[in-house]
């Protein structure tokens, strides 16, 4: 008979989407953004080489802004929206392979009030004796991965948002102020000042986060599938 190591199926499933649903579908989208943009370019340029007015001239220069400010707004939300899809992959990931441990190890509690990878973190110490405290290093990414896919989703990738605790105070004349807490925690990821402040991830951050992701999937995976065999794991 041999062993069925599920967890290194699934860790091997999640590292083939990382790269190719996320990494390259990504590097595709960038591709075609730079192309788009280099042919509206182009355009403008052959334009202003022959206008001769000047009011076509400003408006073809304004045009040449527009569109390098649009791709630059489009490949800021293309980046934060492949960090949110991570975020959601690795979740998904470490639940599955948490269920998979079932035949061997039942799941005989929820923790509740906590966050998602908390809750997680928690789960995987009860159940499998995994202690996240003497691995600091290696989930040491996740907290702030999920603090600005947060952001991201639900303040729509504003780093710096009105006070709404202060919102009141314009029935008093006086002027609200902007929340920075989540800009002074990771200014890593903040671009530009005052409510024009914006969540950015560099092509750098997100490639960091996912070779991490991938490598704790995959020491987990290994933690699992050891502990599967040792109480006697699937067979065929």
């Amino acid at each position: 008979m041999q062993h069925i190591d599920i967890y290194s199926d699934e860790a091997a499933s999640f590292e083939a989407d990382v790269n190719l649903l996320i990494r390259n579908t990504l590097h595709a989208a960038l591709a075609h953004l730079s192309g788009t943009a280099d042919a509206e370019l182009a355009d403008i340029k052959e334009a202003l080489d022959k206008a001769t007015d000047c009011d076509v001239e400003e408006h073809l220069v304004d045009s040449h802004v527009d569109v390098l400010a649009t791709g630059l707004s489009q490949e800021r939300f293309l980046r934060n929206m492949a960090l949110v899809a991570l975020a959601s992959r690795l979740l998904y990931t470490l639940k599955k392979m948490a269920r998979l441990a079932e035949h061997f190890c039942p799941s005989t509690h929820d923790y509740e009030g906590k966050s998602e990878f908390l809750r997680l973190w928690l789960k995987y110490g009860a159940r499998f004796s995994i202690d996240f405290k003497a691995h600091a290093d290696k989930i040491a990414f996740v907290e702030p991965m999920v603090r600005v896919r947060n952001q991201i989703v639900h303040e729509g990738a504003e780093a710096k948002t009105w006070n709404h605790a202060t919102l009141n105070s314009l029935k008093h004349g006086q002027v609200p102020t902007l929340g920075t807490t989540f800009s002074k925690a990771y200014p890593q990821f903040v671009t530009g000042e005052g409510w024009n402040a914006e969540v950015v991830i560099s092509q750098e951050q997100l490639d960091l986060m996912c070779d991490a992701s991938v490598a704790l999937v995959r020491c987990l995976a290994t933690k699992l599938d050891a502990l599967d065999r040792a109480a006697g794991g699937l067979t065929w």
